[in-house]
């Protein structure tokens, strides 16, 4: 990776084209073009919102469809979660911003390093980047089988000269839509609506979900580098003067990293609470789908994959906010060994006490109740298990 490249930009490109692509970058401008595009993704979604709740409750629960039920469930879940993510990035669009400059500012700063500093942010960067890689194969991809299985079943009754239209989600419409949804022109309309909500979705959940791991993942890249100064700061200062200096400035920065991360909690906390409950009913709804099609020996694929979707949606930023807590607390272990004992100075003493003083509460996000982490993802799964044996067992 060349210092050119070192730009939150170019870096994670995947996720902010992706934020551009549904128009809730932070940086784009709220103007009458943007608002009607907004308006657009907004009633789209809110209608297909509407008529999964209606093919649920006035159609799949009655006749006994509970599969469906359970397919058409998760989707308004989705519905929901998508739309919560784009009123946070609107509402905290400034704060995000600022996040991202004070990125921007730690990248530049990088480059006038030495070597050792420089790889140090530059791996946690990539790391940054192969998240947004995991989110696209997982969010675009997921998205993308449901159009492709349509196109190859019309494809396929089309070889066997029993054409069909194929829907994309296959739903029970309220009236007169449901008397003319097989009606060409009616179906491609209704098509089109569905497309527009999964494109939509997709975009959401690649743009908006590696930004919170990209987040925590630079605050361990810059706990990492503290960590290096200060190890290497009894040892190769001079007097008494430059190592209280090099204290000072570690204390600075450290205290920027901890403003960073409670802007971050403050950012995401209700959204991730809300997450953490939708996946633990996202999970077992999920599953139910995929064992119904089982049992009649087929084979769910987009299910399949939404279901590993699923758990990625929760299990990353518990995994990426557990590896913050412990680089947190092995920074606070490098400032008890970096040599202070060899230091006569009572105000150098006093300095070092501080700092472990502080350092004792490990950096990490919170929702309204929980720490997240992984004992947490852990604590959801058995919930999630808890309600699909439920589910099984009414089905049953």
């Amino acid at each position: 990776m060349t210092k050119s490249n070192l730009k939150f930009e170019k870096l994670f490109k995947i996720a902010t084209m992706s934020m551009r692509l549904n128009g809730s970058h932070p940086s784009i401008i709220r103007d009458t073009r943007w608002f009607i595009k907004f308006s657009i993704i907004m009633i789209n979604t809110f209608c297909c919102c509407l008529f999964l709740i209606y093919s649920i409750c006035c159609h799949d629960i009655k006749t006994g469809k509970f599969s469906e039920a359970s397919k058409n469930g998760t989707m308004v879940i989705v519905s929901i979660t998508i739309t919560l993510k784009y009123m946070v990035l609107l509402y905290h669009q400034a704060s995000i911003r600022e996040i991202i400059n004070i990125m921007e500012e730690d990248y530049r700063r990088a480059q006038d390093t030495s070597k050792e500093d420089l790889d140090i942010v530059v791996r946690y960067a990539e790391r940054g980047q192969t998240v947004c890689k995991f989110w696209l194969v997982f969010g675009f991809g997921t998205s993308a089988i449901f159009p492709i299985k349509a196109f190859i079943l019309m494809a396929y009754y089309t070889w066997k000269d029993k054409f069909v239209l194929v829907p994309l989600f296959d739903l029970t419409y309220p009236q007169p839509i449901e008397a003319y949804k097989n009606v060409t022109v009616v179906f491609w309309i209704l098509f089109v609506v569905t497309f527009v909500f999964d494109v939509y979705a997709s975009s959401m959940y690649v743009g908006f979900d590696p930004m919170l791991p990209i987040f925590m993942l630079h605050t361990c890249g810059q706990l990492d580098l503290l960590n290096l100064r200060i190890s290497k700061l009894f040892v190769e200062a001079e007097d008494r003067a430059e190592i209280e200096e090099g204290l000072k400035k570690i204390i600075c920065k450290l205290q920027d990293l901890y403003k960073l991360v409670d802007r971050v909690k403050k950012n995401y906390s209700i959204l991730y609470e809300y997450n953490m409950k939708a996946t633990t009913f996202l999970l077992p709804l999920t599953m139910f789908q995929i064992v119904e099609e089982l049992r009649v020996k087929r084979i769910n694929v987009e299910f399949i994959s939404f279901f590993a979707a699923s758990i990625l949606h929760f299990f990353m930023p518990c995994y990426y906010s557990d590896l913050l807590m412990e680089t947190s607390e092995k920074f606070r272990q490098a400032i008890y060994s970096c040599r202070w004992e060899k230091c006569y100075d009572k105000r150098i003493r006093q300095i070092v006490l501080f700092m472990m003083t502080r350092a004792r509460i490990p950096m990490g996000i919170t929702t309204v109740f929980y720490v997240i982490n992984l004992d947490t993802f852990a604590e959801m799964c058995r919930q999630s298990y808890g309600i699909f044996n439920l589910m099984n067992a009414a089905c049953e």
